[in-house]
């Protein structure tokens, strides 16, 4: 299983055009020895440069082409349907493959069609009695956040997902379920 799903998510890669999504999230540069060799002379000049530093990657004349919207094949959707429903498989390195997997698609994907996934993302969340699905949304969640995918007018619906994640516990007879919904959620 893990297999076939790491065989869905470079299928829907083959169909994308292999870039990186030019709206993620980009921190920029925040190094204390540059800060410190540039000196106060520059000051002036660097603050008016680096105001949108940590806003969304660069605006410029070729973003608009690289950042518009183009045909989505419809073996991309199956693949992303098909790696979303793994997300809920009884094998954790089945979700992780998924979970690595909806990163890569996404990360190729236009800035409102990853909007799409990241609602299926939080759909999957609903139903607190379903552990397997927590978890793997988790994963996904980290895996988008890692890969500067999560934006911050998203942010608002994602931080108490992941806070109620943080503490998942769902009691099953004598014992307790959410360990491992705890951990995916610390690495959110």
């Amino acid at each position: 299983r893990k297999l076939l799903v790491k065989l869905f998510a470079r299928l829907g890669c083959a169909y994308l055009p292999p870039r990186v999504a030019a709206w993620r999230y980009q921190r920029g540069k925040r190094s204390l020895v540059e800060n410190l060799t540039k000196g106060s002379v520059t000051t002036n000049t660097t603050t008016a440069n680096n105001k949108n530093e940590d806003t969304l990657c660069d605006h410029g004349a070729d973003s608009s082409v690289e950042n518009g919207l183009f045909p989505i094949p419809d073996q991309v959707e199956d693949a992303m349907d098909q790696l979303l429903r793994s997300l809920t498989d009884p094998s954790t390195i089945v979700r992780w493959s998924a979970a690595k997997g909806i990163g890569r698609l996404t990360e190729r994907l236009p800035a409102i069609c990853a909007d799409d996934v990241l609602d299926a993302l939080l759909q999957t969340c609903s139903d607190p009695e379903r552990d397997r699905a927590w978890h793997g949304a988790c994963l996904a969640l980290a895996e988008l956040a890692r890969r500067g995918l999560l934006l911050p007018p998203r942010l608002g619906q994602v931080v108490p997902i992941v806070i109620q994640a943080i503490g998942y516990d769902v009691r099953r007879g004598q014992h307790s379920v959410g360990a491992h919904v705890r951990d995916a959620a610390c690495y959110t």
